[in-house]
């Protein structure tokens, strides 16, 4: 009853957690690159104009929500199959 908003949250945080995979020329997120520009590594001077020039690819975003929730879904589904053959005598 509540699997599909409990996988859409959990592929949402998935993928804001992947901003931190990703290199400052093709930008941040996986498997998709939604978050481009940013602030520099530490130890470099970070001005008012880095945190300005983050942008985001909402398209990217969705996809790679989408993304992660297939693969959760995919992963219940088989799980479920699996549990029930186990229970068949």
């Amino acid at each position: 009853m509540f699997l599909w908003p409990t996988l859409i949250l959990i592929g949402t945080i998935l993928a804001l957690v992947t901003v931190l995979v990703g290199n400052p020329i093709r930008g941040y997120g996986f498997p998709l690159a939604w978050k481009t520009g940013g602030c520099p590594p530490p130890g470099i001077a970070v001005s008012t104009s880095c945190f300005l020039a983050v942008g985001s690819d909402w398209l990217s975003l969705g996809l790679d929500v989408l993304f992660y929730t297939l693969i959760g879904y995919a992963l219940v589904l088989a799980y479920s199959k699996f549990h029930v053959r186990r229970r068949v005598p």
